[in-house]
């Protein structure tokens, strides 16, 4: 996945995904509603993107980079 960066507040960066595919669900299109209690005990955060009619699209880690 391709993130823009930006300037956060007190020089935190900020990631921000460059396109919403991780978010759209591939059986029907539909914009699919975060879940962050998808994440393993022990694994860090976790958030997945879970389709009201299809379940879960995909899971992001937002702080990979960093692992």
């Amino acid at each position: 996945m391709e993130y823009d960066e930006l300037d956060g507040p007190d020089g935190m960066d900020i990631r921000v995904p460059k396109d919403d595919d991780y978010r759209t669900c591939s059986e029907c299109g539909g914009d699919c509603h975060p879940d962050p209690s998808a994440g393993a005990d022990g694994l860090g955060v976790r958030i997945a993107f879970v389709c009201p009619e299809h379940g879960v699209h995909s899971v992001i880690d937002p702080f990979e980079d960093l692992r």
